[in-house]
């Protein structure tokens, strides 16, 4: 199949779908988890420091999220003031700050994250389970080539949907097994 040659409609209005999707997608797991007192991006703070399972760098998240590193900041000092989230220094380089979830960030994430979960199940209801595949593969796709045009490394991003779908087992798991 020649992928070179593309109607040029057709790209503006995928485009304008998928922008469309995010945005919607988005506002809408922002209502249910602000029901909890946090924001989407603050929820997903928590969400990849939960799926991490270790503290992170600053930088680190920042790239996680696929946010500017003072957009972060900002983030984890509203997230620190909450007592979700605190600040550790390095060991060895005092120069580089660690984020860490805190016991009520633990219990906040265990409040976001089965909601987040069925917000999602009930955005992508329409999907068949092969198609909701087909949908990721697709969209690994356009983020991998979104990163190399812009000269980043996509292995966090990557590392960052591997963490979030670990977090997401571990959730299932726990909730399966009968207390």
């Amino acid at each position: 199949m020649d992928t070179t040659q593309r109607d040029g409609a057709e790209l503006f209005s995928t485009w304008t779908l998928l922008h469309q999707a995010y945005l919607l997608t988005y506002k809408y797991l922002d209502q249910i988890v602000s029901r909890l007192g946090v924001s989407q991006a603050q929820a997903s703070v928590l969400l990849v420091l939960k799926g991490a399972d270790e503290p992170l760098p600053l930088s680190r998240l920042a790239r996680y999220l696929v946010q500017e590193a003072q957009s972060v900041t900002s983030l984890v000092d509203r997230l620190e003031s909450r007592g979700f989230v605190k600040r550790v220094p390095d060991q060895r380089d005092r120069r580089v700050i660690h984020v860490e979830l805190t016991p009520d960030g633990h219990q906040m994430f265990d409040q976001i994250f089965p909601r987040a979960l069925n917000g999602c199940g009930e955005v992508f209801t329409g999907l068949s389970a092969r198609e909701l595949k087909e949908f990721g593969q697709l969209c690994s796709k356009v983020r991998s080539r979104s990163a190399e045009l812009l000269g980043m490394d996509r292995a966090p991003f990557e590392k960052a949907t591997e963490t979030l779908r670990c977090a997401a087992t571990a959730y299932e798991q726990h909730a399966a097994v009968p207390s």
